[in-house]
């Protein structure tokens, strides 16, 4: 097999940056840049600017990409990946595949340590890549103090009512 078909799993997701550029985003392990510190995500330049982290960046360093996108959105869904040592004499191919496969495997190995398993619906799974985005929880120490509503007076209770403006009358016109 000359050439393996990356599939992209961040196809529902763009990035502004400060400087209002959209970007888009590549990913054969993660399925949205949250899931990472966004340390590892770095940008590629091939003919565009694609967000890429850095364990599939690793992977297209080695090979010669072809890009494929979604017709009308330009939403990027795979990448076609062939070893640049391809006709360097002596280069074996199926060790060269079977180097990828590890690698992918070790990522996809340190991902699942990140995922908090106490969740019940981790228990049931027997696979991260049978689980939605939702079912996913990074490990922390605590929650961050943000996520407390009454931190940040965004309860429903200190929400003002909502007023009606009345037009002017004639009177008020004199």
């Amino acid at each position: 097999m000359k050439h393996f078909l990356l599939t992209n799993r961040c196809t529902k997701v763009r990035v502004q940056t400060s400087d209002n550029h959209t970007l888009k985003v590549f990913s054969a392990f993660y399925q949205h840049p949250a899931l990472i510190h966004p340390d590892g995500w770095k940008l590629l330049d091939h003919g565009e600017k694609i967000l890429v982290d850095e364990n599939t960046l690793y992977m297209l360093e080695k090979h010669e990409c072809e890009f494929g996108y979604q017709p009308k959105e330009g939403t990027i869904l795979t990448c076609k990946i062939t070893p640049k040592d391809i006709n360097k004499e002596g280069f074996n191919l199926d060790a060269h595949w079977d180097d990828i496969l590890q690698y992918c495997l070790e990522v996809k190995g340190d991902f699942a340590q990140f995922v908090d398993t106490q969740k019940p619906s981790l228990k049931k799974s027997s696979s991260v890549d049978d689980l939605s985005l939702e079912e996913l929880k990074i490990k922390s120490d605590s929650e961050p103090e943000w996520l407390d509503l009454a931190t940040t007076d965004h309860m429903p209770e200190n929400t003002p009512a909502l007023t009606v403006p009345t037009p002017p009358s004639k009177q008020d016109v004199d």
